[in-house]
């Protein structure tokens, strides 16, 4: 139900306009028509049309309606008569119809520097001269304004254009589009822990953790801290960890969150290997003495398996207090909450309450805004052990909703460990349903790989399934592996087909492929690592190699472009951590990945302004 207001204009405004108006109307220097061929400014100055229909031929000049300011009468020095004794008092058209309906111009600051985002937020919103300074006698300025017809019907304002990027890689072998810079000369990550790498936008610094494999810091979970104002070596930082030095896993590697105060919490635990989750909190020198959060009062290890004990780490803020999904209580995701930035913890209460499947009750990936809502899309199982699919649900208000709202957990709190009101990963939204059918492929046996919620609330989704072998098939089998997009508007999940993934990367694991990203400020803009061209799914490379796809249609198409080419080494697991609308940095792990306990991988990327 709506309502008007009505807005009375006092008498002696009324008087005050009928006065202007007739200033106007007898002037009789400003010779009909040519109005607004002097500064006809409705659309020039305003954000939607830079000639504003109105003004250079004043079409609607003969009654000097508008224009503000009458540019054409103080003196009559507008095109609008020599004499132009008209608009001698020349404020005619205070309220100037100029351009009051144009929405943002044909040219308005949505279109010229591609700042039209994807809700064309600044065309909408441009009132198309509304000064409508559009002649000596008062032109229209343009009363429909033509307004924001290129104002972007896809971008939020602000953002750059949607267009692919025009550079290719350099001639030659382990060609990369940029400047390539290595971060970390040992380090690797899975993808299951939250953000790997965060901007630190106040301080211009970037953090990326990771853990080393071999040598002499082999096991060593680690930050590394690049100044990105001024470059140079980066610097790394060595968490105090106490998991075992023979314990090399790139499960283990933190997940890290910018505290308000400026310090970095890092947030890791060991694969499966005890009942701690640990803590550290960096002041700008140096981390603090590891804190250790012991599950074992929660039922660490679960029932099932000695091995059942906790795994990942995926702190996000919702509100003042920070919550951390941790993959513990029956391998569901457990969390954990801190009220005071991360200096204690206690058990909060239970994600999911998903039947274990083989050895863990899914996988989960988390997108948060840090403010009062954290996205998930998670599985039923490993796609080796059972036909899965993605679901997609958010915490928000101490509740746990599907997409469109519904609420499914009414009480995320739980009094303990063993009571709690949390349900089946498979009662949420299906992102993807196993057996759907997309672009002629059915997949099945699905996996997650990277989740965003946009500024305008459209959800992004990145994962892969299986184009054969649904039924299982031994382990040493290489199932023809298929990456995906799935969008959410707010009323439905769409999926586009993306591109083959390619060979397994080692023999005990054949879903493990090499991933994909979402540029979480950018929702034009996603990045796959693969051995096939994206742009015909039939030509191969030797190594996994990194491709960029940009879309101007919602993700209904994707135009691609290499940012790795005839890489002697392996591009695998992109991310793209969270900065700005002007600026990227697209990291990846470089290198031989024999398994998840042994890599020879660098951390690699590339920083700088958005192309």
């Amino acid at each position: 139900m709506s309502h008007r207001r009505m807005i009375k204009i006092p008498s002696r405004a009324l008087s005050l306009c009928a006065l202007l108006l007739a200033a106007c109307s007898q002037g009789s220097g400003g010779s009909p028509g040519t109005a607004g061929t002097g500064s006809g400014a409705a659309g020039t100055s305003g954000s939607a049309g830079t000639t504003g229909t109105a003004g250079t031929s004043g079409s609607a000049g003969t009654t000097g309606t508008a224009g503000t300011t009458g540019s054409g009468g103080s003196i009559g020095s507008g095109d609008a008569g020599t004499s132009g004794t008209a608009g001698t008092t020349g404020t005619a058209g205070t309220t100037g119809t100029a351009g009051t309906t144009g929405t943002a111009g044909t040219t308005g600051t949505a279109g010229t520097v591609g700042s039209a985002g994807t809700t064309g937020a600044a065309g909408a919103g441009g009132r198309g001269g509304t000064t409508g300074a559009a002649g000596a006698a008062g032109g229209r300025g343009g009363t429909t304004g033509a307004a924001g017809s290129s104002a972007g019907t896809t971008g939020t304002g602000g953002q750059v254009a949607c267009a692919p990027p025009t550079a290719t890689p350099p001639a030659g072998a382990d060609a990369v589009v940029g400047s390539l810079i290595t971060f970390n000369d040992n380090g690797g990550w899975c993808w299951y822990q939250d953000e790997r790498a965060v901007v630190d936008t106040k301080t211009n610094k970037l953090y990326i953790g990771s853990t080393a494999s071999g040598g002499t810091r082999s096991s060593q979970a680690e930050v590394v801290i690049y100044n990105l104002a001024t470059g140079g070596t980066p610097m790394r930082t060595m968490l105090p960890s106490s998991l075992a030095t023979s314990t090399v896993d790139d499960h283990n590697s933190p997940a890290l969150l910018i505290r308000p105060d400026g310090n970095i919490l890092a947030q890791w635990a060991g694969h499966r290997s005890d009942c701690i989750s640990r803590f550290s909190i960096f002041n700008g020198t140096s981390w603090s003495a590891e804190q250790r959060i012991d599950w074992t009062p929660w039922g660490c290890p679960w029932a099932g398996a000695s091995t059942n004990m906790v795994t990942y780490a995926n702190p996000w803020y919702l509100g003042t207090s920070i919550y951390t999904m941790v993959r513990s209580v029956g391998t569901d995701p457990g969390v954990l909450t801190s009220t005071n930035d991360g200096q204690a913890w206690t058990y909060y209460g239970r994600l999911m309450d998903t039947v274990q499947t083989g050895y863990v009750a899914g996988y989960f990936k988390y997108w948060g805004n840090n403010t009062d809502r954290i996205d998930f899309v998670g599985t039923e199982a490993h796609p080796r052990d059972a036909d899965t699919s993605l679901y997609h649900g958010y915490i928000s208000g101490g509740k746990v909703y599907k997409s469109d709202g519904t609420v499914l957990d009414s009480m995320l709190m739980d009094a303990n460990a063993t009571t709690t009101s949390s349900v089946n990963i498979n009662m949420y939204t299906p992102a993807f349903k196993t057996g759907a059918t997309v672009k002629g492929v059915k997949l099945c046996r699905m996996w997650n790989h990277d989740i965003v919620r946009y500024a305008d609330g459209t959800i992004a989704i990145l994962g892969q399934g299986r184009a054969d072998n649904c039924t299982g098939t031994p382990a040493t089998s290489d199932p023809d592996k298929r990456m995906i997009y799935m969008r959410y508007d707010g009323s439905a999940w769409k999926t586009t087909y993306l591109v083959k993934a390619g060979p397994k990367l080692y023999g005990d694991e054949q879903d493990y492929t090499g991933l994909s990203a979402l540029d979480p400020d950018d929702p034009h803009t996603i990045y796959v690592s693969t051995n096939f061209d994206p742009r015909d799914d039939t030509t191969t490379s030797t190594k996994k190699e990194i491709w960029r796809g940009t879309t101007c249609d919602n993700g209904a198409t994707f135009t691609w472009t290499q940012v790795t080419a005839r890489s002697t080494l392996d591009n695998i697991r992109p991310i793209v951590p969270k900065w700005d609308a002007t600026h990227t940095a697209l990291l990846w792990m470089n290198g031989t990945y024999t398994s998840a306990q042994n890599y020879t991988m660098k951390i690699v990327g590339l920083v700088g302004p958005k192309n």
